[in-house]
């Protein structure tokens, strides 16, 4: 893994580490559905396609309000954004 893939991986994951159990738990119900349904779009999952998932987020989350911005807005720009990229 290049060097700026692992500073944003540990970035990611310093954030990661503060959850709560409930959090964890949620985190691991929505991987394995992120996972389904990345098998049903066979798309692999590969270090890329995880390295862009977490650039994206990393990208829309400094243009928001500390976490109290509106989710719904950050998500569908990171739906618009992963439409252009399908192009």
């Amino acid at each position: 893994m290049g060097d700026e893939r692992q500073r944003l991986a540990e970035l990611v994951q310093s954030q990661a580490q503060g959850r709560a159990a409930w959090e964890s738990a949620e985190m691991h119900l929505l991987e394995a559905e992120l996972r389904r349904r990345l098998e049903v779009l066979r798309v692999e999952v590969t270090p890329e396609v995880a390295v862009a998932l977490m650039a994206a987020a990393m990208l829309l989350c400094q243009g928001a309000p500390e976490w109290g911005g509106d989710s719904r807005d950050v998500l569908g720009q990171l739906a618009a954004l992963g439409l252009s990229l399908f192009d």
